[in-house]
């Protein structure tokens, strides 16, 4: 992965491992030109890492730390910066908690460097990244929102500008049950069009 040579986020890690922080930090290294990088074991340790400044990005696993709300909230109050879940647990629980206390990413560790560097850049944007591989798990609110694997597909082919009987052809469905998929959809996207249901479900990860 080239380096990039736009200014690079102030990123701190924290994640109780040492071998989690190098590799996370060696990542970075890789993927920015002179990143400026800070790690801690805990949050309490965490402290002012840049002189003062705050960092643009905070990568933390809160899978072992409690609440996960309560995490996520003291270091968004603390940091004043963008949180970034890179954690083990690919759980709907967590996912949903994190998301829930506004968090702006979430990468599992098994999953390629380029999709942490992607969340932490969207990060930095102000922009919102999930783990391609746990979007089929997303849960966007209270209660049944969350888009089956058909659904996301369905979603994906709008997108991409086909029209339901083309969906439907393709998918070998009748066009009644792509109908009935898509209103499904808007119901649980809260959408009112699919065109705005395409917008939410790129502004929240679920397609590209």
């Amino acid at each position: 992965m080239p380096a990039r040579t736009s200014a690079a986020p102030r990123c701190l890690i924290v994640d109780e491992h040492p071998v989690i922080r190098t590799g996370v930090r060696a990542v970075l290294e890789a993927a920015y030109d002179s990143p400026q990088v800070a790690d801690s074991e805990t949050i309490d340790g965490a402290g002012e890492a840049f002189d003062g400044k705050g960092p643009d990005v905070v990568i933390v696993d809160p899978w072992r730390t409690g609440d996960v709300g309560d995490v996520i909230g003291r270091l968004r109050e603390e940091q004043g910066a963008a949180i970034v879940v890179f954690t083990s647990d690919g759980g709907a629980r967590l996912l949903s908690e994190a998301l829930k206390a506004g968090v702006k990413g979430y990468v599992r560790k098994d999953s390629p460097s380029e999709d942490l560097v992607r969340a932490i850049d969207a990060a930095f944007a102000g922009e919102f990244y999930v783990d391609p591989g746990l979007s089929s798990t997303i849960v966007l609110d209270e209660g049944d929102r969350t888009l089956s694997a058909r659904q996301r597909e369905i979603l994906q082919m709008l997108a991409d500008g086909m029209q339901t009987e083309a969906v439907a052809v393709q998918l070998g469905l009748s066009t009644e049950t792509v109908r009935t998929h898509t209103k499904r959809i808007l119901a649980k996207l809260e959408a009112s069009t699919r065109t705005q249901a395409v917008a939410i479900g790129i502004r929240h990860g679920l397609i590209e």
